[in-house]
C-alpha cells in the first residue's frame, strides 16, 4: 500500500474523531512500506469502535491504559507490528487522538517518557482551540 492511500484509509477511519493535525502522517509514516497494514487497520478500527463506545471507560479493556494526568494509551499491537496512540479527552469527554508511536519490542514497559509531554501539549493546544 502506497502512502496515499495509506492516508486515504486513515482520514475515512478517523472521520468524526478529533484528531491532532500531525496524527494522520505520524501513523501514516509507521504503516508505510511495514506490510501490516490490512491487520493494523481491522485492530484500529475494532480500538476506536471500543474507544467510541466507552470513552474513559475504554481503560477497562487490556488494549488501553491511563498514563495519568489525562493522558491515555491505545494499544494496537498482532503479528510484526506494536502501535503506541496516546489519546485523551476535550473538553466535552470527546477522545482527542494525539500522537502515534511504533513501541520498540522487548518485554520491559513501554517508555513514554519522550511521548508523554508533546502529546499532553497537543491536548492542551487542541483544547484552547476548541469549540464545543
Amino acid at each position: 500500500m502506497n502512502l496515499d492511500e495509506i492516508t486515504r484509509l486513515l482520514r475515512e477511519l478517523l472521520l468524526g474523531f478529533n484528531v491532532h493535525e500531525r496524527f494522520i502522517d505520524e501513523l501514516a509514516d509507521i504503516l508505510r512500506s511495514s506490510g501490516i497494514e490490512r491487520s493494523f487497520f481491522s485492530k484500529l478500527a475494532f480500538c476506536l469502535r471500543f474507544l467510541s463506545l466507552y470513552g474513559a471507560q475504554a481503560v477497562r479493556h487490556e488494549e488501553f491504559e491511563s498514563l495519568g494526568g489525562g493522558l491515555f494509551s491505545m494499544h494496537v499491537d498482532g503479528k510484526g507490528y506494536n502501535v503506541r496512540i496516546l489519546y485523551g479527552f476535550l473538553r466535552d469527554q470527546s477522545p482527542a487522538l494525539l500522537l502515534a508511536f511504533f513501541k520498540r519490542s522487548g518485554k520491559g514497559k513501554t517508555d513514554y517518557q519522550s511521548h508523554i509531554g508533546p502529546a499532553a501539549s497537543r491536548l492542551e493546544r487542541m483544547n484552547n482551540c476548541y469549540v464545543g
